[in-house]
C-alpha cells in the first residue's frame, strides 16, 4: 500500500510539472482563437443605420377665411351726451333781496403780526451735578432735636433731597438715607425752610435737586 501511494503521488507531481510547462502555450492558443472569433463577428455583422423618427400622422393646420360680413362691420354711433340743466338767471329784485339779508361780521380781536408769542415753558428738573451754576445756600435752618432722642441719648444722621425751584425756594423734600426714623420729621421740616440761589442752565434758572445732610449730636 505504501509503494502504490508513493507512485500515485509521483504521477501527480509529473502531471503538474507538465501543466506548468505548457501553461504559456495554452494562453497563447486561447488568445489567438478569441481574436479570430472577434474578427469574424466584425466582418459578418452588418452596420446599424440610425434613421430619424417620423410620426405616423401629421398635424394639419386649418386656416379659416373671415367672412366678408365681419370685415365690413361698422361700429355703432356713440350714445348722445346728456343734456345739462340750464340755470335760470335771477332777476335783479331777487339779487337785491339776498344782498340785504347778508350779515356783516366785524372782528372783535385785533392781531398784530409783528408780535411773536413767547416760546412754551419747558418744566425740566436737573440733578445737582448736571447744571452749569449750582444752587448755593442763602438761608439755613437747623432742625429741632427730638426730646425723646435727647432723653434716650440717641444720635444720628439724615440726608434729605430737596427740589429747588427757579426762585431758589424748596418745593419738595424727601428722605434719602437715615440712621434713625426719629430724626426724619425734624429734618424734613428744617429742609423745607431752606433758601438757595437758583441753579442756572444756559443762562436761565432751572429746577435742581439738592441733597442736604443733617447731623443730630448731643452736646455734653
Amino acid at each position: 500500500m505504501g509503494a502504490e501511494g508513493q507512485e500515485k503521488r509521483e504521477k501527480k507531481f509529473v502531471k503538474s510539472e507538465e501543466l506548468a510547462d505548457r501553461y504559456p502555450l495554452y494562453i497563447q492558443v486561447a488568445t489567438t482563437i478569441t481574436l479570430v472569433l472577434f474578427i469574424l463577428m466584425f466582418l459578418t455583422v452588418k452596420t446599424l443605420e440610425v434613421k430619424p423618427y417620423k410620426p405616423r400622422s401629421e398635424v394639419a393646420t386649418l386656416v379659416e377665411e373671415i367672412p366678408e360680413q365681419l370685415e365690413e362691420y361698422e361700429e355703432p354711433p356713440p350714445p348722445p351726451k346728456p343734456k345739462l340743466p340750464v340755470q335760470v338767471e335771477e332777476t335783479s329784485d331777487e339779487a337785491e333781496e339776498e344782498e340785504e339779508e347778508e350779515i356783516e361780521f366785524t372782528p372783535t380781536t385785533e392781531f398784530n403780526e409783528l408780535e411773536v408769542p413767547p416760546p412754551p415753558k419747558v418744566d425740566t428738573t436737573y440733578e445737582f451735578y448736571a447744571v452749569e451754576v449750582k444752587p448755593k445756600i442763602i438761608k439755613r435752618v437747623e432742625p429741632e432735636y427730638p426730646e425723646l432722642a435727647k432723653k434716650a441719648g440717641i444720635e444720628g444722621q439724615v440726608f434729605v433731597k430737596v427740589l429747588v425751584d427757579e426762585t431758589g425756594h424748596v418745593i419738595d423734600a424727601k428722605i434719602l438715607r437715615s440712621t434713625n426714623e426719629i430724626f426724619n420729621e425734624p429734618a424734613l421740616k428744617a429742609a423745607r425752610q431752606f433758601v438757595f440761589s437758583p441753579g442756572m442752565q444756559r443762562d436761565r434758572p432751572v429746577k435742581v435737586w439738592v441733597a442736604i445732610p443733617f447731623r443730630f449730636r448731643l452736646t455734653h
